[in-house]
């Protein structure tokens, strides 16, 4: 069954044309407006394209509750920091290094250089050493601050990937192990699928274990737009679609029976992703998190 949310999500803009579309083309609209009349989206429907948190919470709570009415244990959440699983417990590392002294250890030092100076008075040869020797460890934490200083100004800033959504395994004594991650895109650009293939292969770059199940969730119509982001790249296990069986009978209904190279083509293009499973229902999502 494709997702139940999906058709609540659906609106017309403000100019009338589906919030799945690419406004400035016109087959995308059309498209758009015949995959809306599969779904039962009326002319009524208004809103915005739904991004962001909201989405990812959306499908969240959906998978949550579908997972849970299973005997399983795994746990489902959106937008996590990919250090916080087991696999990738180390990336982020470098930003918890403070370059300067802790404060517990600068409270402790200063009391202790305030002792000595108080209690070693006399003779003058042994103020004077304790004096040098005071000296010499503020020399030495100076110089081990601008070698932190240096080393990490070297590597720059290291960008924390976070998930939409992830599905994961929880462990005892340990962090849990991230089963499946996601990528959100209710519709998708050039930029936006080039960026879900991005975070597939810094998740494969990264990881220290087992390569955890990562696909892109998208509502994207387009067949072209599909194929740019699961067609062939193994930097994504696949996309899943929120609803796949209507946006099969939209592609038929507007591809299936021209005639020109063009529309066959993308006609041809959208069945060889559902046949070589680049391509795949949300249902097909919610049955693998049902069976971890």
């Amino acid at each position: 069954m494709p997702a139940t949310f999906a058709v609540d999500l659906c609106h017309l803009r403000k100019d009338g044309k589906p919030n799945t579309s690419d406004g400035s083309a016109p087959d995308s609209v059309k498209l758009g407006h015949a995959f809306f009349e599969v779904l039962g989206v009326t002319r009524q429907a208004s809103g915005d394209e739904p991004t962001g948190t909201p989405f990812a919470e959306r499908v969240a709570a959906d998978l949550a509750t579908r997972v849970g009415a299973s005997p399983g244990t795994v746990v489902v959440e959106p937008e996590k920091a990919l250090n916080v699983f087991q696999q990738y417990r180390h990336v982020g590392a470098l930003t918890d290094i403070s370059v300067e002294p802790s404060k517990a250890y600068t409270k402790a030092w200063t009391r202790l250089r305030t002792e000595v100076g108080k209690r070693i008075v006399s003779p003058p040869a042994a103020a004077r050493r304790a004096q040098a020797l005071v000296q010499a460890v503020e020399d030495a934490v100076a110089d081990e601050v601008a070698t932190r200083r240096r080393a990490l100004y070297e590597v720059g800033a290291e960008s924390l990937l976070r998930l939409d959504v992830t599905v994961s395994d929880p462990q005892a004594n340990r962090l849990p192990e991230l089963e499946i991650g996601l990528s959100l895109k209710w519709s998708l650009r050039t930029d936006r699928a080039q960026d879900c293939r991005s975070q597939g292969a810094k998740l494969s770059a990264l990881r220290r274990g087992r390569m955890p199940h990562f696909a892109a969730l998208t509502m994207e119509p387009r067949p072209y737009m599909l194929n740019l982001l699961g067609g062939g790249s193994g930097d994504v296990d696949c996309v899943y679609h929120l609803h796949l069986p209507a946006l099969t009978q939209a592609i038929e209904d507007v591809y299936g029976s021209q005639t020109n190279k063009n529309a066959q083509r993308t006609y041809s293009n959208f069945q060889r992703l559902v046949e070589q499973r680049r391509l795949r229902d949300y249902d097909e999502l919610v049955k693998y998190a049902v069976s971890l």
